[in-house]
């Protein structure tokens, strides 16, 4: 598979394109193929290493992207090949807050196959 990551501290251009093993989800991992992706400012950050957290060598910088699961670990019940998925930075976020339409906040609405998702203006 090929996959972007993170070569070099410093700057943004130390996220380089290249070929990897495609990974074998362990027992509590899910594997996504991403079909959508963005380098955000935590990325950035990341990269820069001005982040509050230390990063890895090597790692994959993806604070934000969307996919579909391809394989899962044998304790995984929430999630099954197929689902379609975005990633969070925040572990225990799980639902999008609703938008003015659905009782929440006021916020926008967006369409991702057949996905609702409102975000906060």
């Amino acid at each position: 598979m090929r996959a972007y990551r993170l070569e070099r501290f410093g700057r943004i251009d130390g996220v380089v394109l290249g070929e990897c093993d495609d990974p074998t989800p362990g027992p509590t991992e899910v594997v996504v193929r991403v079909h959508a992706a963005s380098i955000n400012r935590r990325d950035v950050m990341i990269a820069e290493q001005t982040y509050p957290l230390p990063a890895k060598p090597n790692i994959i910088p993806l604070s934000d992207g969307a996919g579909e699961v391809v394989a899962v670990g044998p304790k995984i019940t929430r999630f099954k090949v197929g689902d379609r998925v975005t990633g969070s930075y925040f572990p225990r976020w799980l639902r999008w807050s609703a938008c003015a339409r659905h009782g929440g906040p006021t916020g926008m609405h967006r369409r991702w196959h057949g996905y609702r998702i409102c975000r906060s203006r």
